[in-house]
């Protein structure tokens, strides 16, 4: 067999690290460099070189998406040498690692092998029940923080008598002896949970030496993919098995270590040569983006101190500069992205090649809204599109309940939302009294005022519901932003939140946040209009344009943490300012982790682009409603003018519009709703910007719309003016849409677009 058929068309660093004899491994595959071409065609090295049988070498990796890849390419590399497809081969993720180990041998723990794995709702029934047995209220104690913080307490190979625990897991009263009772709940039920996968396996293989032995003696070559996102636990396994007798293989980039929040170590690198002796090599050359990228991106991670020195290159073509471009408003800034975007379309480009990417999840709704009324196909990747989610509909369907009290729909999907203890039974029975009286759900929660059909706890948590929606019907020709803050504090819905202290409850924060910015902008251009009733229809339409099942290519709309090990051929980056990108706690922002880790999140971003990469950011973002003043994101600064064109199209202030991060701090509002009970971060003081001298380019833009005129409307679509009425800030338009329906706005805050 021919060495030159695995090794060909390899750099020299590539071809090292497939060939290399040395026990330990580790490479450090820089963004685009090849890394999983570098794997895979080592495994087939030692495959097609006789040095292991397939069932000798572990291979691990953290998707199945990128196991069942790496099988492939191993089968296809083989094949065109003439080789069969190798059996029984060790391709996993680490969790189906653990679980095969685990079937075979886990009775020596007293489990039987067809032991039960708990899922996520699993678990969090098992913590209500041990929560229930200590006369604790689960909703004083989060469960889903409970759950987060076992999982985080074994990835750290922490049990519930350890004194670490009580020292740095100690944000949850009795949170070890909860933790200790839930284990009993699962021993007795013979059941392990995700993290058990990989926790079990570990004890298993400290307590019993002949099974280490045995799995050690038959892994000669321990092969570990996207090592820099291994956590404490994952390394002290693959360490167990490699030690000694294995040669070890670890490929991965700290510079791409994005995953803190889940447990993963980037000084799991260092601890990589401090136990093992291992040889270095280094793939620096990128394979993916122009030289102005490439380079630019070395500028930015360059400033992390946790890092090993590299600095990638390409032979690829120069390309085009970045694009740093300075807006007004996070609308403003969605409708450069989206007239950007546009312009490729127009110019053949495929809407599959571009990307926009975000901080969090909450960013997406205003960047839909600027494609929808461009008729741009997009997708949300890793995520639903903004009025699909959760605790969208859930407010929505308190609205409707405003509304129309007889909507039973809404009435099931919120009665116990946040929860408020009314279960199962209860609601059938609240069902049967309304069919057997031949009313609506409503008139039965009224028809129990007066009739006790239902026991007092059960009837007193059904009334306390039925208070809220009257209140609601009380209110709902107010403001729309006065109904929806009532709401919060009618329910708790963010409070509640708040107390889960999880990463998803904080993201269901952004989102109620980034609706009530969008009840105020409703509320600026439709003036008089602005009714509960006529949001819902506008949502309503909105939802029904999300429905479409689009033939056509489609832009991909993720958050930066999604875009890991994907790429585009036009990249948008949104949001790069203080507070957003890095997104770090007030109390946090010169934690130097933080900092590194949102850099290294915002390298992630930039290495993802082939040909373009345009980054933008918003002087002012609306913050509950309120407009607070973000600086320029500290990494702005870091990318030189070398590999960057930076231009405003914000109104010029009287001082400069390029500000410096160096100096920025946070902007703080004085919206006490939002700073008193809701906001999950406070923000320091800073100088606000000088807006007196500011020209209103949406007045500007107003007077441009005349009787005639042909418009275009992101949800209504299409339409002409009937009326113009009054000028500068106060003019309104009438526009008749080509459904014949007429409507009324505030031309600055419209969002209409010129035809």
């Amino acid at each position: 067999m021919s060495l030159d058929l695995i090794t060909q068309g390899l750099n020299p660093a590539q071809a090292e690290a497939v060939v290399s004899e040395q026990p330990t491994l580790l490479v450090l595959a820089g963004a685009g460099s090849g890394k999983t071409s570098v794997l895979t065609r080592r495994i087939s090295y030692l495959l097609a070189q006789g040095k292991i049988a397939p069932n000798e070498f572990l291979a691990v990796t953290f998707t199945n998406k990128a196991a069942f890849e790496m099988k492939e390419r191993i089968v296809d590399l083989l094949g065109n040498l003439g080789f069969p497809p190798p059996p029984d081969m060790w391709v996993s993720t680490f969790h189906s690692m653990g679980a095969r180990i685990l079937r075979e041998h886990i009775y020596l723990l007293d489990y039987p092998g067809s032991f039960t794995i708990y899922d996520s709702d699993d678990q969090l029934k098992a913590i209500k029940a041990v929560l229930k047995e200590m006369g604790i209220n689960d909703k004083s104690v989060s469960p889903k923080s409970i759950r987060e913080g076992i999982s985080k307490a074994k990835s750290e190979c922490l049990y519930p008598n350890q004194q670490d625990l009580l020292e740095n897991h100690i944000w949850i009263q009795n949170f070890p002896e909860i933790y200790k009772r839930y284990e009993e709940k699962l021993a007795a039920s013979k059941a392990l949970d995700f993290s058990d996968l990989l926790f079990k396996t570990y004890e298993l293989l400290l307590s019993y030496p002949d099974v280490l032995a045995q799995y050690k003696n038959q892994f000669k070559h321990i092969l570990v993919d996207e090592y820099q996102d291994t956590n404490s636990l994952q390394y002290k396994l693959i360490k167990l098995l490699a030690e000694d007798s294995s040669d070890l293989f670890c490929v991965g980039d700290e510079d791409q270590s994005i995953y803190s929040w889940r447990g993963a170590n980037v000084k799991n690198i260092s601890n990589l040569e401090r136990d093992f002796s291992s040889y270095l090599i280094k793939l620096e050359q990128n394979y993916r983006s122009t030289q102005n990228i490439v380079h630019a991106s070395n500028e930015l991670i360059k400033n992390n101190s946790e890092r090993k020195p590299k600095t990638l290159f390409t032979e690829n073509v120069e390309g085009d500069k970045i694009k740093i471009i300075e807006t007004n408003t996070e609308y403003d800034e969605a409708k450069l992205v989206a007239s950007q975007i546009q312009n490729l379309i127009n110019q053949g480009e495929d809407a599959n090649d571009i990307t926009i990417f975000y901080r969090m999840n909450s960013q997406s709704r205003v960047l839909e809204e600027q494609l929808r009324m461009k008729s741009i196909a997009h997708r949300i990747l890793g995520g639903l599109r903004f009025y699909e989610r959760k605790e969208i509909k859930d407010i929505l369907a308190f609205f409707k309940l405003a509304a129309n009290p007889r909507d039973e729909i809404s009435i099931l999907r919120v009665i116990n939302v946040p929860k408020r203890g009314i279960g199962k039974t209860t609601i059938d029975r609240l069902v049967e009294k309304a069919r057997e009286l031949n009313i609506s759900l409503f008139e039965a929660m009224e028809q129990l005022e007066a009739e006790a059909f239902l026991k007092p706890s059960p009837r007193a948590k059904i009334l306390g519901f039925l208070k809220i929606i009257k209140r609601l019907i009380e209110i709902k020709d107010r403001p729309i932003t006065e109904v929806y803050r009532e709401l919060l504090d009618l329910t708790g819905y963010v409070i509640q939140l708040k107390a889960e202290n999880t990463s998803e409850a904080d993201a269901r924060i952004n989102n109620l946040e980034e609706l009530d910015n969008a009840l105020t902008y409703f509320e600026q251009e439709r003036s008089n209009e602005a009714t509960l009733d006529q949001f819902l229809e506008e949502t309503a339409l909105v939802a029904g344009i999300d429905e479409a099942d689009f033939d056509t290519p489609m832009v991909t709309l993720m958050t930066l943490h999604v875009s890991k090990g994907l790429e585009f051929e036009h990249t948008f980056m949104v949001g790069l300012e203080e507070g957003m990108l890095p997104c770090v706690r007030s109390d946090d922002k010169d934690d130097p982790e933080e900092i590194e880790e949102e850099r290294r999140l915002t390298y992630v971003g930039m290495t993802r682009a082939k040909k373009t990469l345009t980054m933008t950011y918003a002087r002012t973002r609306k913050v509950w409603g309120q407009d607070q003043y973000y600086p320029v994101s500290r990494f702005i600064d870091e990318i030189p003018d070398d590999y960057a064109i930076k231009s405003s199209l914000a109104p010029s202030p009287s001082k400069s519009s390029w500000r410096s991060g160096a100096s920025s701090g946070y902007s703080g509002g004085n919206n006490s709703y939002a700073s008193q009970k809701y906001r999950k971060q406070e923000f320091e003081a800073d100088a606000f910007p000088d807006y007196e001298s500011f020209s209103d380019s949406h007045a500007d833009e107003g007077a441009m719309f005349q009787k005639g005129s042909r418009v275009k409307h992101p949800v209504f679509g299409f339409g002409s003016i009937l009326e113009v009425e009054g000028s500068g800030e106060l003019m309104k338009v009438k526009i008749v849409f080509s459904d014949q329906s007429v409507k009324k706005f505030v031309a600055k805050y419209a969002r209409l677009e010129l035809i």
